[in-house]
């Protein structure tokens, strides 16, 4: 016998799956369809991220929506289950913070060393 998800993520994935379905304009939409997969983007995520703040009453970082991309993920992470990929959500930030600081660092000496080069 197939384990239920607990009724509290089972309403959650209710209540997402009538937010993408509204917003993709399609009939149905399964727990494990991947939301940029059925022809979502970035500017309809922020449109999902209204849906959930009116319906579910709750403020969700854009961030997470492009990392939890199923309605099942999504739902495990809003109502706070361990999910194989929740820990990573927050460290995401940072690590791009980190990366962009190195990148803007070596840009910044590659271009003082070009400008060196042309006041040559």
């Amino acid at each position: 016998m197939p384990a239920q998800p607990p009724a509290p993520e089972r309403h959650t994935q209710n209540v997402l799956a009538e937010i993408w379905c509204d917003i993709l304009e399609l009939p149905r939409v399964g727990p494990q369809d991947n939301f940029f997969d059925l022809g979502g983007h970035s500017v309809l995520l922020h449109m999902v991220r209204d849906g959930i703040a009116e319906r579910l009453g709750k403020d969700v970082p854009l961030v997470e929506l492009f990392t939890h991309t199923t309605i099942s993920s999504l739902a495990r992470h809003l109502d706070g289950a361990p999910d194989s990929g929740g820990g990573g959500t927050h460290r995401l930030p940072a690590a791009r913070a980190g990366r962009r600081a190195r990148l803007g660092s070596r840009r910044a000496r590659g271009e003082h060393e070009t400008a060196g080069g042309h006041d040559e």
